[in-house]
């Protein structure tokens, strides 16, 4: 997945009027009737370049983070007891369901 500043060509860095020059070098490039995706593309980087909550809120939306996970160890020890009662056979059991 590309960012919206490498969509456009752009370093996070670029002045306003060097972020609307690249968005209409970028159209000229894709125009919409011959590159309809790539236009929808270049539209939606600028809008979120625009609009700086926007791409904050997609930028925090795609971040990896840890999952955070804790077991219950009376829970675990329930259950590890009623698996292994379930699974208890005798060997009478045994060859009787393996023949």
């Amino acid at each position: 997945m590309t960012s919206a500043y490498d969509r456009l060509g752009i370093s996070p860095s670029a002045t306003a009027a060097e972020i609307k020059a690249a968005y209409h070098q970028k159209l000229r490039e894709f125009p919409a009737h011959t590159h309809p995706e790539e236009f929808k593309a270049i539209r939606a980087a600028y809008e979120a370049i625009r609009n700086p909550e926007t791409a904050k809120a997609d930028d925090d939306f795609l971040k990896v983070r840890p999952l955070e996970a804790t077991l219950d160890p009376e829970l675990m020890q329930q259950l590890r007891e009623q698996a292994m009662a379930r699974l208890e056979l005798s060997l009478d059991d045994l060859i009787r369901e393996t023949f």
